[in-house]
């Protein structure tokens, strides 16, 4: 039912991240003159199923639902034939993160969406844009860092 998907911007919900995305992808639609849930998903090619999991607790502080939503949304969007390049997909998860209503900036997908080691930054101003600029490290040095870096989950949340 449609109105199984009108809590998405309670980030405590469930699924809300992958209500999230499909309201945002155009997959469904809540507003306006939206045909019945069923109807939408049949014209969409008969429905789509989104499994996600992770083992880290909301509120984490490690990205996680950052890197999760531009999992979801590239996926989606091949669905829908839909393929997003790198910034375009950095961009998608600060708009799905409006929507839930968690705010959100563009660090965390930023350092998913771009593999190995990068500087990204946005200047302040609008429209929001991120660059983001692999850095060219010596193997040495990417090595020593390789040998001296740990991601270590402390199991507190960022927020209470």
């Amino acid at each position: 039912q449609l109105g199984d998907l009108t809590d998405y911007c309670s980030p405590l919900a469930a699924g809300a991240l992958v209500k999230t995305v499909l309201l945002f992808s155009g997959f469904v639609r809540l507003r306006g003159e939206a045909p019945p849930l069923e109807q939408q998903l049949i014209d969409a090619g008969g429905g789509l199923e989104v499994v996600t999991w992770s083992r880290l607790p909301t509120g984490s502080g490690l990205g996680t639902s950052s890197i999760l939503a531009a999992a979801i949304i590239a996926s989606v969007g091949a669905v829908h034939g839909v393929a997003y390049d790198k910034a375009d997909l950095v961009h998608a998860v600060l708009l799905v993160e409006q929507m839930l209503t968690t705010g959100g900036g563009w660090q965390d997908q930023a350092g998913g969406v771009y593999p190995a080691l990068n500087i990204s930054f946005s200047p302040p101003s609008l429209p929001l844009t991120v660059r983001t600029e692999a850095l060219q490290l010596p193997r040495e040095a990417l090595q020593r860092l390789d040998a001296h870096l740990a991601l270590i989950y402390t199991h507190y949340p960022r927020c209470p």
